[in-house]
């Protein structure tokens, strides 16, 4: 049987290699747990995951919701950087993505979020038909269970999916973000109790979460891969295994056949052979990544690497985009926040807590509360009165997907996120958090190889700021963030200093540009700050997008690869184009929706 890395994973693919698969798929994340799950619910089917890290279920920080930045940098995590970023003082920024079963939604910050329903309909305006909202909802839904715990009338249940394997509800919150909530309103920004709904995103809301009614993380793994789905005899799942390529037949039109493995660089490589299809569900990285070194990319990029063409894709890779976001820190008054969680002492009750009851601090998923709202939104303080500064008359590029759809998304925190959270306070701080998002960027990026090799990492060149649309509406996003700090309902728990102190203010002080008056600060202060501070918010998507063609991009409607048959790509890479949110519940909807498809595939054949 090969060696056992618990009583339900393997990690000896040499015991699999004369067996046959109908479906094999790469990557046990987001999607890849869906896939695994519907896919092997027919007995007479047999499925193999492989997936590059380990289990779940040997990461606690993964179950605790508010430690999910404890597994950045560990065995967990790929731990990407960017190549140097011209836009950003030439700074190389951190990508963490998940390595272990459930991926990134088993180390992200549990957001659920549809996004906007005019996203998905700008996918089919773009060629991806039957993939509009009406076709999307009913596999949100399908995947939702809802646990209610807002005043009814705020969350209709008719909006909510119930039954499903995927739980949500809305978990603990700070007063401190109730006030947030609170002043936004105060500005002139509408309360939206449920984001979630046709009616799409705009206005301040309290985050919906995937944690469950225990407290603890629902990750996709946890979700789909439960004892009974892994206990199914034709469901076989590989850890610790790396695909270094998917292999092809001679035909005139290549058919896949099946993936190579290998543990490290330098162990055996192993061939697993597959029947029906192949799946792509290693994210908007790897994906890219994989197909590239099969011979299915850009011919004059696999020459240059000595990777034998199988056919000329000249999207993989391309149309990278990412959400920037940065983190405008405010002095909170002494005991308003969560920052005494980073302390391992002072953070005891509050673990123990969620260890004996899963109720407390612990369960918070840090971004608890966020405005969205359009950059050009004229009710709103986003421009300068200054008549010197460009938004005080700039015209903006309208990137949104609608007219109800927002470009600026605002997450309230009630700590110092600071340097993905390796970044220390100074003693005895307390602060509140307020991140800037651009949602809807022109800056468009790529993932190449580095060599021909599986086991170097990419080049990860998202190209931030390269549009300069995207820091006009950064900086519009920072000067409403001041403006809310000092609306009359987060005074009370916040400490600003007075107007006079904003001209002496220190550019790299913690608190700048939070201590600034909003009407003190002049667009180049804030575009300086943002070069300098903004990170990515880790929602990488779109380097092998969906496409009526392959001259515009790598999959069809289908999720089939173009050019080749029995290859599917299912993941956050295949988005035509970037969602205005947070992209998880996205995926999953796309995984089930592929689900289905790929079982009326077989069910026709």
């Amino acid at each position: 049987m090969g060696n056992l890395f618990s009583q339900t994973y393997l990690d000896d693919a040499s015991t699999l290699t004369d067996k046959f698969y109908d479906y094999i798929i790469v990557g046990g994340g987001t999607a890849g747990c869906v896939l695994a799950n519907r896919l092997s619910v027919d007995p007479s089917v047999n499925v193999l995951v492989v997936e590059a890290g380990g289990s779940h279920e040997q990461e606690t920080f993964s179950k605790i919701p508010v430690a999910f930045s404890k597994l950045f940098k560990t065995r967990a995590d790929w731990a990407y950087d960017t190549i140097p970023q011209p836009g950003l003082n030439e700074r190389e920024l951190f990508w963490p993505r998940g390595k272990l079963l459930g991926g990134c939604s088993s180390m992200n910050a549990m957001m659920y979020h549809h996004c906007s329903p005019t996203d998905f309909d700008e996918w089919e305006s773009k060629g991806a038909k039957g993939w509009n909202y009406n076709d999307l909802l009913p596999y949100f839904r399908k995947a939702e269970n809802f646990t209610p715990k807002l005043r009814s009338s705020e969350v209709k249940p008719e909006d909510r999916g119930s039954g499903g394997l995927w739980q949500t509800s809305h978990s603990y919150i700070t007063p401190i973000n109730e006030k947030f909530i609170d002043a936004a309103k105060d500005i002139g920004i509408p309360y939206n109790p449920d984001i979630n709904t046709r009616k799409g995103s705009l206005g301040v809301t309290k985050f919906m979460t995937f944690i469950d009614p225990k407290g603890q993380r629902s990750s996709a793994a946890t979700s789909y891969l439960s004892k009974d789905v892994l206990g199914r005899k034709n469901l076989t799942v590989l850890v610790g295994t790396m695909t270094t390529k998917v292999l092809f037949s001679s035909d005139e039109i290549p058919r896949t056949v099946g993936i190579e493995v290998a543990k490290t660089a330098s162990s055996p490589r192993y061939k697993l052979q597959c029947r029906r299809e192949v799946i792509l569900s290693a994210g908007a990285v790897n994906t890219p990544q994989i197909l590239l070194l099969s011979g299915l990319g850009p011919k004059e990029e696999l020459e240059k690497m000595d990777v034998p063409v199988v056919k000329d894709l000249p999207h993989v890779g391309k149309n990278l985009r990412d959400h920037l976001a940065g983190g405008v820190i405010l002095r909170s008054k002494p005991g308003t926040t969560l920052d005494y969680l980073a302390d391992p002492i002072k953070s005891l009750p509050a673990i123990f807590q969620w260890f004996i009851f899963g109720t407390g601090p612990a369960t918070t998923n840090v971004g608890e509360a966020a405005a969205f709202v359009r950059s050009n939104d004229a009710t709103l303080p986003l421009t300068s009165q200054r008549a010197d500064d460009f938004t005080a008359g700039d015209k903006l590029v309208d990137t949104t997907s609608g007219p109800n759809s927002p470009d600026i998304e605002i997450i309230g925190a009630p700590m110092a996120f600071l340097d993905h959270g390796f970044g220390t306070l100074p003693p005895q701080a307390s602060c509140f958090t307020m991140a800037p998002i651009l949602l809807r960027p022109l800056s468009v990026g790529q993932v190449t190889l580095a060599s021909s090799s599986p086991f170097d990492k990419v080049l990860i060149d998202p190209n931030y700021l390269s549009h300069p649309n995207d820091a006009k509406i950064l900086t519009r996003a920072v000067r409403l963030i001041l403006h809310i700090a000092r609306a009359a309902s987060l005074q009370p728990e916040l400490s600003l200093p007075p107007v006079s102190q904003s001209s002496s203010l220190d550019k790299m002080d913690l608190f700048y540009p939070g201590d600034v008056d909003p009407d003190m600060i002049s667009d180049i202060d804030i575009v300086e700050w943002i070069k300098r501070n903004v990170e990515t918010l880790y929602h990488p998507m779109g380097t092998a997008r969906m496409s009526p063609d392959e001259k515009s991009g790598v999959v069809d409607v289908d999720l089939k690869v173009w050019g080749v048959t029995g290859l599917r790509v299912v993941d956050a890479s295949i988005f035509p184009t970037a969602v205005s949110g947070h992209p998880c519940a996205p995926v999953i909807a796309v995984a089930e929706k592929a689900a289905d498809i790929i079982l009326e595939t077989a069910a026709q054949d």
